[in-house]
C-alpha cells in the first residue's frame, strides 16, 4: 500500500516544511510488534518527515481487523457492554510540528465493517480513508491539516524497562 497526502496550515492552507509522521500498524495476524516476540523490535513502525511542500509518502502493509484482547478486564468490560471486540482495519499516526498542535489519530479502511462497531469507539468519519486499488498496490491520500499551537508529544503510559 502506497499512503501520500500533504500536511498544511489549517488557517492559510501553507505547507508544512519537516512535520514528523509517526506511524505504526498491526501485523496481518492482529497483533503489534511489542506484543509478538516473533516479530523484530520496531517492526510496522517508521517515521518520516514532509518536503517542503508539506508532502508525503510511505508504503506500508494494507491495514487489517483484528480482535483485542478479552482475557482480563477489558474483556469483562466488552461483554458487561455487550459489545464485540473488534478493531476495524487501521492504522496509526503522530503528527507533529514545531508551533502546530500535535495530532494523534488513526485511519480506518472505508467500507469496514467493524467501523461502526469499534471496541474502543475511536473510529469518526474524519478518520475515514479511502484506500483505492492502483494497479498491483492500493493506494491512499490523507492530509493532516494543522492548527496552530504547542507541539507536545504524547508521553508513554507505561515507563520503558531500560
Amino acid at each position: 500500500m502506497r499512503i501520500t497526502g500533504k500536511v498544511v496550515d489549517f488557517a492559510t492552507k501553507t505547507p508544512i516544511e519537516g512535520a514528523v509522521l509517526d506511524t505504526w500498524k498491526a501485523a496481518n495476524d492482529g497483533l503489534y510488534e511489542n506484543q509478538d516476540e516473533q516479530q523484530p523490535d520496531y517492526n510496522l513502525r517508521g517515521r518520516f518527515r514532509s518536503d517542503a511542500n508539506g508532502e508525503f509518502e510511505l508504503i506500508a502493509l494494507m491495514p487489517t481487523a483484528y480482535p483485542v484482547p478479552t482475557d482480563g478486564p477489558v474483556g469483562e468490560l466488552l461483554r458487561a457492554a455487550k459489545r464485540p471486540p473488534g478493531r476495524p482495519a487501521h492504522i496509526h499516526f503522530i503528527v507533529s510540528a514545531p508551533g502546530f498542535e500535535t495530532l494523534v489519530t488513526q485511519i480506518f479502511v472505508n467500507g469496514d465493517e467493524k467501523i461502526e462497531e469499534d471496541a474502543v469507539f475511536r473510529a469518526s468519519k474524519n478518520m475515514i480513508g479511502n484506500f483505492r486499488c492502483a494497479g498491483d498496490h492500493m493506494q491512499l491520500r490523507y492530509d493532516f491539516p494543522f492548527k496552530r499551537g504547542e507541539s507536545k508529544m504524547p508521553k508513554a503510559p507505561i515507563p520503558s524497562q531500560e
